[in-house]
């Protein structure tokens, strides 16, 4: 009897072991399989940004363009969206982790009235669950509703592109989910930017991306200047009346 009951507890204990240290993927934040995330392998470019804002502070109340790698690249959005005021503050192939890390020093000092967000592409690239994904991003519009209070947020869609096309579907759940979420919020706009990006077939524009076939080349930020900027300029100018 004494044998069997000793079994038995080892049995139990063994099940609970196992629970236990079952890792919580879900949970894991930006990196698969529950590793911790490295949220300082850009460090250099936020340093860089914090150096050019000693030699020249950027002007309160202008547009905050913030976010991934798309954002960085950006060809001079300063002069593509004149004469509206912008801060081009992109950085390498940030998750949106990151720019919740980065916030303080490259977001809120800024005190921006209007803030375009790209990011969540690699988030989901790098095999992080949708549902983190979406969770970090909620927690970013929950710090700039707290830190920013009068601020407007516009959030661009995820976009269709050659090298991420198996992708898309992910993409298109996680674009839904923030268009659901922007829809409940006066202060946050979603804007369906991916669309400017497809052929006539429905595919990815092959001649709008350089050869990484990932990252847009001119023509291409020329099709979303073309959706983005008489948006910006109506929210920018509305949120001076408020």
């Amino acid at each position: 009897m004494k044998q069997l009951l000793f079994a038995a507890g080892l049995m139990l204990l063994g099940l609970f072991s196992c629970k236990q240290n079952t890792p919580n993927t879900r949970q894991a934040g930006m990196f698969r399989g529950g590793q911790q995330p490295d949220l300082t392998r850009f460090e250099e470019e936020i340093k860089a940004f914090e150096e050019a804002d000693q030699q020249s502070m950027p002007p309160a109340d202008a547009i905050l363009f913030v976010g991934s790698s798309s954002i960085r690249m950006w060809p001079s959005p300063d002069s593509a969206f004149a004469p509206l005021p912008v801060i081009q503050r992109g950085f390498g192939g940030a998750t949106i982790p990151e720019v919740l890390h980065y916030a303080d020093r490259i977001v809120w000092k800024y005190q921006p009235r209007v803030i375009v967000f790209y990011c969540g592409e690699n988030d989901i690239a790098e095999g992080t669950d949708l549902t983190v994904v979406f969770q970090n991003f909620k927690k970013l519009v929950g710090q700039m509703e707290e830190k920013l209070p009068n601020a407007q947020l516009i959030v661009l869609s995820a976009k269709p592109s050659p090298a991420r096309w198996e992708l898309w579907k992910d993409f298109e759940k996680f674009n839904y989910m923030m268009q659901q979420f922007a829809s409940q919020r006066e202060n946050v706009l979603y804007l369906n930017i991916g669309p400017t990006l497809l052929d006539s077939t429905g595919k990815p524009d092959k001649s709008l991306f350089v050869e990484d076939m990932l990252h847009m080349n001119r023509k291409g930020y020329a099709r979303w200047e073309r959706v983005l900027k008489p948006v910006l300029q109506d929210v920018y100018q509305k949120s001076a009346v408020q």
